[in-house]
C-alpha cells in the first residue's frame, strides 16, 4: 500500500488535486479510484469526499501493512548512543512544542537576565525534587519551582520529559505558571474508513475453552478484511485463520501498522518500561500520547532512531494490565488482558463494542 505522499503524487501526475477529506478514502486503492474518476463527465480537477463516495469501487481486500517497528539497540550501549538518542528525540519534540507555543515568548536558558519577568522555556527534565525540577536546554540548566496550584502537574512529570514551561521570575527565583506537552490537538478530526471494516481485539490468555467467544468472532460480519489477534496460542489462531491476523507477542516490539487508512500502534506488555508502570493502563497510554514518545527505561533501552510518535496513531491496541477502552482526542485506545472479553472496533464509525463470555 502506498503512503499518503506517494498517493498525492500519483493523483497530481494524473491531473487531480485531492481534498483533505478525500485522501484517506483513496489510500487502499488509488489506481482504481483514478480509473473511475476518468469516467466522470465533466472530469473533476479538485477531488472531494463526495466524488469518491459516488464512485463504483470494487471491494478489494485490505491487508495490514507494517509502517514502523520500534526496535531497541541490540548491543552494548555506549554513552554517545544514549546522548544521540536523547538529542534526536528532544529536537523532534521541541519542534512540536514550538508549534503549540507559537504565541509564547520562548527564550533559551542563557538568555534569562535580571530584566526577565515572564517568559517560556523548552527543555528536558534532568532532576526532580520535592517541589522543583532542574530543566536543561543546549545553553544551560536552571531550577524551576512549583507552587501548590501546579502540584498535580508536577507529580505527573518524569525524568527525561521534554516540556514547554511558562515561567515567572520573582526576585532571584523562577516559578512555573503553566506546563506544555506536545500532545494532540483537540481539534483533530477522527479518521474513519469508507468501507465496513472491523478489528477484533482478543486477549493473550484466550484458549480453546472460549468456544462461544471464538464462534462469535468467527461469525462477525465485515471482519474478514482486518483482524487483530492479541496472543500466541497457535491452536486458537487456527480457529480464526480465515482472517488477517496480527499477533502481539509478549517480547515483541511496538509496531505501527496501517489498515486501509487507519494507523494502529500495537503495544506489547513486556516491552521495556511498560510492564513496570504503576498507573492505570488507559492513563498510562494517554501519557504516552501527551508526551508523543513511547516511554522506556532510557538508560538500558534506546534505539538507533528514536521513539517519538511523529504520526499520531488513530488506534492504540495493547494487552497491558487492565482491560478497557477510551477515546482520547481522536485516538481510540483499547487494552485487553481478559480471556473472556472481545472488543470490536468498527473502523467506519470508530465505535467500540465490548462482549463478555
Amino acid at each position: 500500500m502506498m503512503d499518503e505522499e506517494e498517493v498525492i503524487r500519483l493523483f497530481i501526475k494524473n491531473g487531480y488535486q485531492l481534498s483533505k477529506t478525500a485522501l484517506p478514502l483513496v489510500l487502499s486503492n488509488p489506481e482504481q479510484v483514478i480509473s473511475e474518476l476518468a469516467k466522470i463527465k465533466p472530469r473533476p480537477f479538485f477531488v472531494t469526499e463526495k466524488h469518491i463516495k459516488g464512485l463504483s469501487l470494487k471491494n478489494t481486500e485490505i491487508k495490514p501493512k507494517i509502517l514502523r517497528e520500534y526496535e531497541t539497540i541490540k548491543k552494548e550501549i555506549r554513552i554517545e548512543d544514549y546522548v544521540n538518542f536523547l538529542a534526536v528525540s528532544c529536537e523532534k519534540i521541541k519542534s512540536m512544542l514550538l508549534k503549540k507555543m507559537n504565541k509564547e515568548k520562548i527564550i533559551s536558558i542563557n538568555k534569562i537576565s535580571s530584566k526577565s519577568n515572564i517568559f517560556s522555556l523548552i527543555g528536558i527534565v534532568r532532576e526532580k525534587g520535592d517541589n522543583n525540577i532542574i530543566i536543561e536546554d543546549p545553553s544551560g540548566e536552571i531550577c524551576i519551582l512549583f507552587d501548590d496550584e501546579l502540584r498535580e502537574k508536577f507529580t505527573e512529570l518524569n525524568l527525561d520529559d521534554v516540556i514547554g514551561i511558562n515561567c515567572k521570575k520573582i526576585k532571584e527565583k523562577i516559578y512555573a505558571k503553566k506546563l506544555y506537552y506536545p500532545d494532540i490537538a483537540s481539534s483533530r478530526e477522527i479518521n474513519k474508513t469508507l468501507k465496513e471494516t472491523k478489528i477484533a481485539v482478543l486477549s493473550t490468555a484466550l484458549s480453546l475453552k472460549n468456544e462461544d467467544l471464538i464462534s462469535y468472532v468467527s461469525q462477525t460480519p465485515n471482519l474478514s478484511t482486518a483482524f487483530v489477534f492479541v496472543g500466541q496460542d497457535e491452536q486458537t489462531i487456527n480457529k480464526v485463520s480465515n482472517f488477517n491476523i496480527v499477533k502481539i507477542y509478549k517480547n515483541s516490539v511496538p509496531k505501527l501498522i496501517q489498515i486501509d487508512n487507519i494507523k494502529t500502534l500495537l503495544l506489547p506488555i513486556e516491552f521495556p518500561g511498560f510492564s513496570r508502570h504503576s498507573a492505570n493502563t488507559i492513563d498510562f497510554i494517554i501519557s504516552i500520547l501527551k508526551r508523543r514518545h513511547i516511554t522506556l527505561d532510557p538508560v538500558s533501552n534506546i534505539s538507533d532512531k528514536d521513539f517519538v510518535l511523529d504520526e499520531i496513531p488513530d488506534i492504540i491496541i495493547s494487552n497491558l494490565k487492565e482491560s478497557g477502552y477510551k477515546n482520547y482526542k481522536g485516538t481510540t485506545i483499547v487494552s485487553n488482558s481478559d480471556p473472556s472479553k472481545v472488543f470490536l472496533i468498527d473502523l467506519k464509525n470508530r465505535e467500540i463494542e465490548e462482549k463478555n463470555f
